[in-house]
């Protein structure tokens, strides 16, 4: 739900929230182009048992508060909702980890529990789909592992079909805009994972180069894929880097491009980078860090792929640990963590400037949040 991702009008707006901070496709459902928008909800949770559900003011950005549902489990902490907005998955990252499923009501976007199965591992901080929203792919932090679940029909969730283990800290597991390949960025290994992806089976077989290794200490976190399909931007949390690479469409590999810090000039005390978006025009590239407390915008060259610094904001609590860019492409949502507030801002995507609105809201121990445009 954050593909950590959000369509702009001018992509077609399919209102997609997905989860790895890639723009979703342009509609094609051969509707009419004119038929009025549905509205907005954004779904927040963290390590509190509640996911809330709030309607958005595309024009202010307001949250306003409509209802909030106890999750499954104690620690909800990170959601994806498929395309058509009708289901929404969550992690319980506890011990023993589960995912849930939810039914998404079409208008008020209210959730209804329909059941959850084990995500094969411990400690699940990430969920979310393949392109073919066929499977639920979970990575499992605590012991190294990845999972994949079959989406049955009516948006419950079966067994998981296989559970691969990947490498130390596994954060979290994306397919690429094809379908064919799927990443896993391994925090305590060092690595991105890099495997080839059965959409009809849902198989993980490993990639004749089974991973792109990263910098010694830098602790690569999440990954977010380009709109062109070309490029991906992993943050790296240890040493609070983006670093950028071209994607063989072919082999299905990751060649790094450039690495820049996050931490702007001066910055003296410790922090830690948590997550990354890139805009759906595809000329920004977004991210957080946790005790600088700050959003940070990065030019896209579009020839190169390579980022050029636009801008600091600070993300109006402590501890960013989520953000989103809602389906409009105008606005930014940061979930702070050690303050538990949710803070929108006001994104200028012709300048990549981003502005505080002004709206807080309160969201226990915030890890997640997304929004979604319902039908």
């Amino acid at each position: 739900m954050h593909d950590a991702s959000a369509g702009t009008d001018a992509a077609g707006d399919s209102g997609t929230m997905m989860s790895d901070g890639t723009a979703p496709p342009p509609a094609t459902d051969g509707g009419d182009a004119t038929a009025p928008l549905g509205p907005l909800v954004a779904y927040a949770s963290g390590y509190g048992p509640n996911i809330d559900v709030f309607s958005v003011d595309p024009a202010s950005g307001m949250l306003s508060a409509t209802s909030s549902v106890t999750a499954f489990g104690t620690s909800p902490s990170f959601l994806a909702v498929d395309r058509a907005a009708a289901h929404l998955y969550t992690v319980d990252e506890n011990t023993t980890g589960r995912v849930g499923a939810y039914t998404i009501d079409a208008t008020t976007g209210a959730l209804t529990f329909l059941g959850a199965v084990s995500s094969g591992g411990n400690g699940p901080p990430f969920v979310t789909l393949d392109r073919s929203e066929a499977f639920v792919l979970v990575a499992n932090y605590g012991d190294g592992t990845v999972s994949v679940l079959p989406v049955q029909p009516g948006g419950g969730l079966g067994d998981a079909k296989s559970t691969l283990s990947v490498g130390v800290n596994a954060h979290m597991i994306i397919t690429d805009l094809s379908n064919k390949f799927a990443f896993v960025p391994c925090l305590g290994s060092g690595y991105v994972a890099q495997f080839l992806f059965d959409a009809t089976t849902g198989a993980l077989t490993p990639n004749a180069v089974p991973h792109v290794m990263t910098a010694t200490g830098a602790g690569p976190r999440h990954l977010a894929f380009h709109p062109n399909g070309k490029l991906a931007y992993l943050i790296n949390e240890t040493n609070s880097t983006l670093t950028a690479y071209a994607l063989d469409t072919t082999a299905g590999t990751l060649a790094e491009i450039q690495t820049v810090s996050t931490i702007q000039s001066g910055f003296t005390g410790t922090n830690t980078a948590a997550e990354v978006w890139v805009h759906p025009s595809g000329a920004w590239v977004l991210a957080s860090n946790r005790g600088d407390d700050s959003l940070v915008v990065y030019a896209i060259d579009p020839a190169t792929g390579k980022m050029t610094a636009a801008g600091s904001t600070k993300s109006g609590g402590t501890t960013p640990r989520d953000f989103t860019i809602a389906p409009t492409g105008t606005l930014v949502y940061a979930a702070n963590q050690g303050t538990g507030n949710v803070a929108a801002f006001a994104f200028d995507a012709a300048h990549g400037t981003l502005t505080p609105t002004g709206a807080v809201v309160s969201v226990a121990a915030a890890s997640f949040v997304g929004v979604v445009r319902l039908p």
